[in-house]
């Protein structure tokens, strides 16, 4: 093998190259040859190599289509670098324009007007005016007075852009409508006034809502007479809540309000100086714990308020009351405890009373007070418990109110109407 070599060596100095120099490179070359022939050739085991210089060697042509070919050899698929972006004299993809690498500070392009400055873009709310507030958070009170969900209410009302300049709207609006309601409306009224602080009402306008509340009085007083004293309680009511400082009283006296508007300030001023009054104004509705109450405390309300109606026969003022008491599914228990009572009085007057109790439901009838259900429900209940009593004069009489009540008001009742009896002081009929 070395002589092989020896004479290739001497073959290529004397008939190419012609000096030492040249010929020396020349045998690098071809030692270069033989050792990527000598890698790619594969002999058997116990066989001797066959010399790359030698005739029996295979020599491989490649085609030129072969040598161009980009596709990778391995046999793996390889994507693009940063998909597709990179590369000399390329821009990035497409929307990479649109992440452009921050501009730092000491780059001459560098604005700190454009930085932003830690200002986050937002979505733009336009603010609420007067018409729209009444249009959007009526029917957002309305919903609260009937479940008084407090919670719910005021995050419907945080969605809205409501400025400063229109912040006292949004109380006059609720106070306006609970001022319409009941006692316990009134109550929710004031619970919702006490959790808008601080989070619908800014702590530095809730006064400015309370004067624009104020200076809406004369209006007030046109759908409801008393409501220079309510406002003065729902002030008063805000200054134990401690939603304003007692000295905005003294405050309100440089401001130009209207007459029945100082009347409001005085009864509250009024109510604050009564002993225990914090105590007093925290319950100053009336109502505090009313839906803990039992069917017993009800009933003996409606006994006192029907005890009442005998000796004064203001049909007005029973409507008003029971109306307050916000009790639509106990309002059979009127009907019933009317009935009784009447012929609780003296043999002389019953007549008289029997006639009055029988106009009052007649005429809670007809105002929707009570509706035609709770009617049929008031005055069954009561003919079933007749039914089981000795049939004497007093048991005959009071059947006949209780049947002439029912078909008066409720055609549908199962008893007919019959001539009222008198009872006798002797007990029985003959």
């Amino acid at each position: 093998m070395i002589a092989v070599e020896d004479e290739v060596f001497a073959q290529v100095n004397e008939a190419q190259f012609g000096t030492f120099d040249t010929a020396k490179s020349a045998a690098l070359k071809i030692k270069r040859q033989r050792k990527r022939t000598n890698s790619r050739s594969h002999s058997s085991e116990g066989d001797d190599p066959v010399s790359p210089m030698s005739d029996d060697f295979p020599k491989l042509k490649l085609d030129s289509s072969f040598k161009r070919d980009r596709r990778s050899r391995t046999g793996t698929r390889g994507l693009p670098k940063k998909g597709g972006a990179g590369g000399k004299g390329t821009w990035g993809k497409a929307g990479d324009e649109l992440n452009s690498a921050a501009v730092k500070d000491q780059d001459p392009n560098f604005d700190a007007t454009d930085m932003g400055s830690g200002i986050k873009l937002g979505a733009y709310i336009p603010a609420l005016d007067r018409e729209e507030i009444e249009k959007n958070l009526k029917p957002l009170f309305i919903e609260y007075f009937e479940n008084s969900e407090l919670d719910e209410c005021i995050t419907a009302i945080i969605k809205f852009n409501i400025g400063p300049e229109n912040i006292g709207d949004v109380l006059t609006l609720c106070v306006s409508m609970a001022l319409e309601m009941n006692s316990s409306k009134r109550e929710l009224c004031s619970r919702l006034i006490a959790d808008m602080y601080g989070r619908v009402i800014e702590p530095q306008y809730m006064e400015d809502a309370f004067v624009a509340l104020l200076k809406q009085i004369p209006d007030l007083e046109l759908d409801n007479p008393s409501a220079a004293d309510d406002v003065g309680r729902f002030l008063a009511r805000a200054i134990a809540d401690d939603c304003l400082p007692p000295a905005f009283l003294k405050r309100l006296a440089s401001f130009d309000l209207p007459k029945r508007s100082q009347a409001a300030v005085l009864h509250a001023s009024a109510l604050l100086t009564l002993k225990f009054a914090m105590s007093k104004i925290s319950n100053i509705w009336g109502v505090e714990g009313m839906e803990k109450q039992t069917t017993k405390f009800y009933t003996n309300k409606l006994w006192f308020i029907l005890k009442e109606y005998l000796k004064s026969s203001e049909l007005e003022e029973v409507k008003t009351s029971v109306r307050e008491l916000d009790i639509p599914h106990f309002h059979h228990e009127v009907v019933y405890e009317a009935i009784v009572l009447a012929m609780e009085q003296r043999v002389s007057e019953f007549e008289k009373y029997a006639q009055r109790m029988i106009d009052l439901l007649q005429f809670l009838g007809k105002t929707s007070i009570i509706s035609k259900s709770q009617f049929e429900t008031g005055s069954n209940e009561l003919l079933t418990i007749l039914t089981t009593l000795p049939w004497t004069s007093p048991t005959r009489s009071l059947f006949s109110l209780s049947s002439a009540t029912c078909a008066l008001l409720s055609p549908s009742c199962r008893m007919k109407p019959t001539k009222i009896c008198t009872p006798t002081a002797g007990g029985n009929d003959s």
